[in-house]
C-alpha cells in the first residue's frame, strides 16, 4: 500500500484493508507492507505506533512518486503472490481475495482491475473518462497491449514478476502501471486477465491538471524508447536476481539509528564496525537517515560473491533551510552534482568505481581490510576496485542527509570532495576519472573558452565565444529553475545560480590540488 500524507484516518485505512481480506485469507498467510513516501504529516510515526508482527512500514524522507514506493513495497515482500492496494479506500479492498483465486485457478502473472469492464461500477468525473480513455488507445498501439484499462491501482500479481520484472522499471510517478505491464509483457509476462472493479471516487488523489497529462505522455514515450529502441529492460536483466535471500545474513548497523526504522530480520546495532559481529556491516554517514528499506533493498547484491559493497543515493528532505535547499539543488543537478548526483529519475543499478561511500553497506572482511589500509570512505570505492572488488550502485532505495549549507560550508566541503577525487585520480592514473563529472564541467569549460573568445578576439570568433557564454547562462538559469521547483523555494533557487558558478570553481580548484600534491 503506497501512501503520502495518509493524515489521521492511514491507520483506521490499513486495519480495514487488513480486515477485508483476513475474510477469506489466513492472518499467517498475509504481510502488509505500507510505504510512506516522504509523508511530512506523521503518517510513518502513526504506522509505526500501530505495527504488528503483519504490518511492515518502510518511509523514507522525500517524495518520489507512487511507482517508487510500489517497486519498494514489492521488492520488499515475501509473498508467493503480491496485491497493490491504493490506501485511500477508493477501491473495495475485498476484491483483492477475489483476483487471488481467479489468478490462482487460472495460473495467471496478472490479475488487474479495469474501470471498462462491464461488471464494474464506476462513478468518475466524465473528465477523466475520456483522458482515460485516449491514453488507452495509446497504449494498445505503441505496446501491443490486449488490456483495456492499465492504470487502476489494484493488482494483484506473482512472485516471478516480481523477481523478473519488477527490479528493472525505472518510471517513479506516472506511468508505472503502464511500465509494469508492458515489460512484463515483452519478457513472458503476458498471461493478463481484467477484472471488474467498485470504484468510489473520493478526489483524494492527484488532480487532472494538464502537467500531469504532460508528464504521463512524456514517460510512456520514454517507455516505449526504452523497451523497442534501445532494449534497456533486456539488457538490465543481467543484474537481476531473486529479490528475496533464502538466508538473511546478520548485518552490524553502525550510526545511531533506531532498529525499527529498518525493515530488516536480522541486525544488531553497535558502536563501530570492529565491535559487530555480522558478516555484513552498514555505515551510516553523522546525522543520516536511511530509508527503511535500505538494507533489505542492499542485502541481495551480495549473493554475487565478487560484490564488496552496496552504495545508495543520499537525498534532502524538504523541510530544511533555504541555504541547505540550495546546496542540494546544487549537488542534485547535472551541472554541480557531477560523480556524486542522486540519480533517481531515472535510476540504474549499476557497477561503480568511483563514489563517495559517506553510508554504505559492505562485507566486513572488505570492511575492516579498507580501515587497517587507513582508507576513509571518501576513497572506499576506489580503493575496493583497484583490488578487483565490485561496488553496486541501486536506486530503489535512499538515505537522506542534510548537506552544508551554501556558501562557505558548502564550498569547504567540495573542496575536500574534490581533493579526495583527484588524489584517487592520481593512483589511478587517471582510470577513475568520473565521467558524469567531465560532463558537468563541460559548458564551464566553455564558457571559459567563450569569454576568451569574447574579449581577445574579433569576428566570427567573438560571435561564437558570446553564443558559448550565453549557453553556459542559460544550463545555470535552467538550473536554477530546477533546483526552485524541486525545492519548493524561489529564494533556494536564486542562490543556486553563483552556488553552481562557485561549485564548479572550487571542485577544480580542489581535484587539481589533490592530482597534483606530491604523495
Amino acid at each position: 500500500m503506497p501512501v503520502y500524507n495518509g493524515g489521521e484516518g492511514i491507520v483506521e485505512n490499513v486495519d480495514e484493508i487488513r480486515r477485508a481480506v483476513c475474510e477469506q485469507v489466513a492472518a499467517d498467510d498475509l504481510e502488509l507492507i505500507v510505504v510512506s513516501d516522504g509523508s511530512i504529516d506523521g503518517t510513518e510515526e502513526r504506522l509505526l505506533e500501530s505495527r504488528s508482527d503483519r504490518l511492515r512500514v518502510i518511509h523514507y524522507d522525500r517524495n518520489l512518486g507512487k511507482g517508487y514506493a510500489v517497486k519498494a513495497g514489492a521488492l520488499a515482500s515475501r509473498g508467493a503472490w503480491v496485491a497493490l492496494v491504493d490506501a485511500d479506500l477508493d477501491l473495495d479492498p475485498h476484491a483483492v481475495t477475489d483476483y487471488l483465486e481467479v489468478a490462482e485457478r487460472e495460473q495467471l502473472d496478472f490479475a488487474i482491475g479495469s474501470k471498462r469492464h462491464p461488471d464494474s461500477i464506476v462513478r468518475y468525473p466524465r473528465s477523466r473518462r475520456i483522458a482515460s480513455r485516449l491514453y488507452q488507445s495509446l497504449n494498445r498501439i505503441l505496446f501491443r497491449l490486449d488490456v483495456r484499462d492499465t492504470q487502476v491501482g489494484l493488482k494483484v500479481f506473482n512472485g516471478g514478476v516480481v523477481d523478473d520484472v519488477v527490479p528493472l522499471l525505472l518510471v517513479k510517478r506516472f506511468a508505472f502501471d503502464l511500465e509494469l505491464l508492458a515489460v512484463a509483457t515483452a519478457l513472458g509476462h503476458d498471461r493478463i486477465r481484467e477484472l471488474p472493479v467498485r470504484l468510489e471516487y473520493r478526489f483524494s488523489g492527484s488532480a487532472l491538471g494538464s502537467r500531469a497529462v504532460l508528464r504521463a505522455l512524456w514517460d510512456t514515450a520514454a517507455i516505449f524508447y526504452r523497451l523497442r529502441i534501445l532494449r534497456t529492460y533486456q539488457r538490465k536483466q543481467r543484474f537481476v536476481g531473486s529479490s528475496a535471500a533464502e538466508a538473511l545474513p546478520l548485518v552490524s548497523v553502525v550510526g545511531g539509528v533506531p532498529a525499527e526504522v529498518l525493515d530488516y530480520g536480522r541486525l544488531e546495532l553497535v558502536p563501530d564496525a570492529r565491535s559487530g559481529t555480522g558478516e555484513l556491516v552498514a555505515v551510516l554517514s553523522e546525522d543520516a537517515r536511511p530509508a527503511g528499506n535500505w538494507l533489505a533493498a542492499s542485502v541481495p547484491f551480495f549473493a554475487d560473491p565478487g560484490v564488496a559493497s552496496v552504495v545508495v543515493p543520499t537525498v534532502t528532505p524538504l523541510r530544511v533551510s533555504v541555504a541547505r535547499r540550495a546546496a542540494a539543488a546544487v549537488l542534485e543537478s547535472r551541472l554541480g552534482g557531477g560523480s556524486r548526483r542522486s540519480r533517481h529519475f531515472p535510476g540504474n543499478v549499476r557497477v561503480v568505481t568511483d563514489f563517495p561511500a559517506a553510508s554504505v553497506v559492505a562485507r566486513r572482511v572488505d570492511y575492516l581490510a579498507a580501515l587497517e589500509a587507513g582508507i576513509d570512505r571518501e576513497r572506499l570505492v576506489a580503493w575496493l576496485h583497484e583490488r578487483d572488488r565490485l561496488t553496486v550502485y541501486t536506486p530503489d532505495t535512499s538515505v537522506s542527509a542534510v548537506p552544508p549549507p551554501v556558501f562557505r560550508p558548502h564550498l569547504r566541503a567540495t573542496l575536500e570532495h574534490a581533493r579526495a577525487r583527484g588524489s584517487v585520480a592520481r593512483r589511478g592514473r587517471g582510470t577513475t576519472l568520473s565521467a558524469a563529472t567531465a560532463l558537468s564541467l563541460l559548458p564551464a569549460a566553455c564558457a571559459v573558452v567563450g569569454l576568451v573568445l569574447l574579449f581577445a578576439t574579433g569576428g566570427i570568433a567573438r560571435d561564437i565565444g558570446a553564443v558559448l557564454v550565453l549557453a553556459y547562462v542559460a544550463c545555470v538559469v535552467g538550473a536554477a529553475v530546477l533546483g526552485a521547483t524541486r525545492f519548493r523555494s524561489l529564494r533556494a533557487g536564486l542562490l543556486v545560480a553563483p552556488a553552481l558558478v562557485a561549485t564548479q570553481a572550487a571542485y577544480v580548484a580542489g581535484f587539481m590540488h589533490g592530482f597534483l600534491r606530491p604523495r
